[in-house]
């Protein structure tokens, strides 16, 4: 990913605007999970983990 510096912009908000798009573009997400193979069935293990707690976490919510 590549950011231009602009005009009269200073150090801390080109490394915000940096920040933000490396996390609008998911690159730290992809990148770990490249870091070490995860089988197919793995993978939909962990979803259906994340999708039972997002349930339960709405679950409370509601009460």
């Amino acid at each position: 990913m590549k950011v231009e510096r602009r005009e009269g912009e200073t150090v801390e908000q080109l490394l915000r605007r940096f920040n933000k798009g490396v996390v609008a573009e998911r690159i730290t997400k992809t990148y770990r999970e490249k870091m070490h193979f995860v089988s197919k069935s793995e993978q939909r293990k962990e979803k259906r983990r994340r999708a039972e707690r997002n349930r339960r976490k709405k679950a409370m919510q509601s009460h």
